[in-house]
């Protein structure tokens, strides 16, 4: 959401939250400050912005908390600074809501979903490297929400479309929508499910031919199929 600052409020009455992204522009440059943790952020002078880490306070401060802060306690914080190129106007000088650029969004996804590898000791110092790729790339644009294990044979696959601005230009060229199947290795049919688990749907197979909106969190059952029993969809 936009904020702006209110100069008859008090300090603490111009932060507000940054649950994973903030940024400051002007007509040619972005400034955006990506957090693994959610931060208080504001920006209380032009071109300025201000991230808070840490805070002590003897009284509530009527912010929802409900008592003082005097407990602190050492908790990490891992932030990431990017500066981009602003190429064009959305807005043409009237209140427009703004997007992240692509190039932010998957600095985030870094920092929110680290990759974390298993090995297993084979003694001598030797560690077993042997690893089975489930699914090829996605597109820039798509993220993979969650892949929930429903059994042996079937997964609850989640995926979202991001919303960007173009304004900011991406080095990343593979903006291109997939069908669901070409994403795994393995044969798979591939059936849309709504987003609750416990309701069912009456169609058969997902309909490909018309992409995501952006913003758009799409379901399906995904069923791995033998590698000998590849149909013809």
């Amino acid at each position: 959401s936009t904020q702006s600052t209110g100069e008859k409020l008090t300090v603490q009455g111009n932060f507000f939250p940054m649950p994973s992204t903030a940024f400051i522009q002007d007509t040619r440059t972005r400034l955006t400050v990506l957090g693994a943790e959610p931060h208080g952020v504001a920006s209380l002078e032009s071109g300025w912005i201000e991230v808070v880490l840490d805070r002590r306070s003897m009284f509530d401060d009527h912010r929802g908390l409900g008592q003082g802060l005097s407990d602190n306690i050492p908790t990490p914080a891992t932030l990431r600074v990017l500066l981009e190129r602003r190429t064009g106007h959305d807005n043409d000088g009237k209140y427009v809501v703004e997007f992240p650029s692509l190039t932010s969004y998957l600095a985030q996804q870094s920092l929110m979903n680290p990759t974390f590898m298993a090995s297993k000791d084979l003694g001598h110092g030797r560690k077993g490297t042997n690893s089975a790729q489930l699914m090829r790339a996605m597109s820039c644009d798509e993220e993979l929400v969650n892949l929930r294990y429903v059994d042996d044979a079937t997964s609850l696959m989640i995926t979202r479309k991001l919303g960007f601005t173009c304004n900011i230009p991406s080095t990343c060229q593979s903006i291109q929508y997939k069908d669901s199947r070409e994403l795994f290795i393995r044969p798979v049919m591939v059936k849309p499910h709504p987003m609750s688990p416990f309701h069912d749907n009456d169609d058969q197979q997902v309909n490909n031919s018309k992409p995501p909106k952006p913003m758009q969190f799409t379901t399906s059952y995904v069923t791995f199929l033998p590698n000998n029993e590849i149909k013809e969809k």
